[in-house]
């Protein structure tokens, strides 16, 4: 007989991570970044395995750090894994966003309160009607965790899409200008919609990394570089401020998604 569903995707997380299960922690962290990774293991000192994806176990934060990639279907397969695991308790997402909105700038921190879904991963998971949302319940922590640090929480709507170069598609551009969208970023949607149909609490810091739509506002190289060094510290101090929040909490948080799902 062959393996059971449940049995073939808990084997796939423990082949993509080289990572026995018993060692995932119950809040995990997700990047597509491996310098986060990278700062996330020297700061913690937690135990760093690499497959297909990379992760970082820390077991006395109870947190776990797996960096799966670039691309929604990369995606939507961690989640999918991680809905498997017998004690999962919350997934933040730790990624970067080009901003649209002008009120924004470089650094800024911006958690959305939902995703358009102009990818093709989430269909797959979700109707076409259904709305790409986080759960509210995590992600009050992130907006307490960037609040906390004295800074301004970005909350609105971000696109997603799967196409990496559409900085020089005009028509599109007046699309993102005309719907008033926030930022721009390749994966928020998918991870929202294939959360919401195995019911995974998860929440989102993001951080705007570049303003593609302003003259010079590319990211290139140099940009590149300075993002890691001027605003990779906050963000990893803000996500395990928000996992630190969320765990002493959790009996408040678990009641509260109840009702969201």
């Amino acid at each position: 007989m062959g393996l059971k569903e449940h049995e073939y995707i808990r084997q796939t997380l423990e082949r993509y991570t080289n990572c026995p299960l018993e060692e995932i922690c119950d809040h995990i962290l997700i990047t597509n970044f491996r310098q986060y990774l990278k700062a996330f293991q020297e700061r913690t000192q937690g135990v760093y395995r690499e497959g297909n994806f990379r992760i970082v176990n820390v077991k006395d934060m109870n947190c776990t750090m797996i960096d799966f990639g670039i691309g929604s279907p990369q995606a939507a397969l961690l989640i999918n894994c991680v809905a498997y695991l017998d004690s999962l308790k919350s997934v933040i997402m730790l990624g970067m966003c080009g901003g649209i909105d002008d009120t924004l700038q470089v650094g800024d921190f911006v958690i959305p309160t939902a995703a358009i879904r102009g990818e093709g991963t989430s269909r797959h998971y979700l109707p076409p009607e259904f709305p790409a949302i986080p759960a509210s319940s995590v992600n009050l922590f992130c907006i307490g965790a960037v609040k906390q640090k004295g800074l301004l929480p970005k909350c609105g709507i971000v696109y997603t899409t799967d196409r990496r170069l559409w900085e020089y598609d005009e028509d599109f551009i007046a699309y993102l200008r005309h719907q008033r969208i926030m930022a721009i970023e390749m994966e928020l949607a998918t991870l929202f919609s294939v959360a919401y149909r195995y019911e995974v609490p998860i929440g989102s810091i993001m951080l705007v990394s570049d303003m593609p739509l302003e003259k010079r506002g590319i990211k290139g190289k140099k940009l590149h570089e300075e993002i890691y060094a001027n605003h990779m510290p906050m963000h990893l101090d803000l996500a395990l401020d928000a996992v630190k929040t969320l765990s002493s909490k959790w009996s408040e948080v678990e009641r509260r998604l109840i009702s969201e799902w």
